[in-house]
């Protein structure tokens, strides 16, 4: 509010972009942060900052509207600005030599493939644009400023060491891990969760049940003790699908219902709504193998 009301032009874009960006990545309710996001567009759309309409605020909509359903006015900016496909995005902020932007849009794009289990498109991102995420290769590259990076192409690291079998992937992982051990003792609050759930997913791509089972059940315990929603339905997510694996249907179905209501709790309805039909058809429905053994597979999502 200062920097619209006393500051320049510049001081106003970069304001909203990290308040919207850490409001995500902190885990604000999603009607909250969108109503949020609405006003933001419609003051910089009043001062013609089209960069931050079109490379910020109408990617973050399109990621929250996919998660909760909730869709604005299909007339009005931000609809008709989100319907460019993240590649655009990015080629557009390139070609402006909006640096900043570029990792933005990148991260967004990646962070709702992540949440819709949307494995094929998280790898094209990946791959296609390789030098934002080389730091994984080496655990002296990786720094806290990058941690929400980190933390979901950890992740998403140990899901494809399971389905590729490839070593370079387990090594990412296992350098996110790695990171996250340093960073949890520095900041607990944010970065605990993550290290346990990278933990328990570099068990499970391990086969080491025990020592999976422990750290899913310590990272879904400090998403409740530090209040993060969306990270906590993660969390439960990744473990059903871990329990599945290993055939334990009542823990699966435990896990959906569990993470189901950690999304509703965020405002994730649509997402929700989506996981909890798995309950009727549990155990079948979750593929424990790639359907192209040359490329992750798309999710039952």
């Amino acid at each position: 509010r200062i920097a619209f009301a006393r500051g320049t032009s510049e001081q106003s874009i970069f304001n909203t972009m990290i308040y919207v960006v850490r409001s995500l990545q902190s885990g604000k309710k999603i009607p909250l942060l969108l109503d949020e996001v609405k006003a933001f567009a419609l003051k910089h759309n009043q001062l013609n900052h089209m960069g931050i309409l079109q490379l910020c605020l109408a990617p973050v909509y399109k990621f929250l509207s996919s998660l909760s359903g909730i869709t604005f006015d299909p007339s009005t900016l931000l609809p008709q600005l989100a319907v460019a496909p993240i590649h655009d995005v990015v080629q557009t902020a390139l070609a402006k030599k909006e640096t900043v932007y570029v990792r933005v849009a990148v991260v967004l794009g990646l962070g709702e493939s992540l949440f819709l289990r949307d494995f094929a498109n998280a790898y094209k991102i990946m791959t296609r644009y390789p030098k934002l995420f080389q730091m994984l290769d080496d655990r002296q590259q990786l720094r806290i400023t990058e941690f929400e990076v980190t933390f979901i192409g950890g992740l998403l690291s140990f899901y494809w060491a399971r389905e590729t079998r490839e070593p370079q992937w387990i090594q990412r992982g296992m350098n996110a891990l790695a990171a996250f051990e340093d960073w949890s003792k520095l900041s607990p609050w944010d970065s605990l969760h993550r290290y346990h759930l990278l933990k328990a997913e570099l068990h499970h791509s391990q086969g080491d049940t025990i020592r999976a089972i422990e750290s899913f059940d310590a990272a879904i315990a400090n998403t409740k003790k530090h209040h993060h929603s969306h990270h906590e339905a993660i969390a439960c997510e990744w473990a059903a699908h871990f329990y599945d694996s290993i055939g334990n249907n009542d823990k699966t179905k435990e896990m959906i219902q569990k993470s189901h209501d950690a999304y509703i709790k965020w405002g994730a309805v649509k997402k929700a709504e989506a996981l909890i039909k798995l309950l009727q058809v549990v155990p079948s429905v979750i593929p424990s193998t790639m359907q192209n053994q040359n490329q992750p597979s798309m999710s039952f999502l």
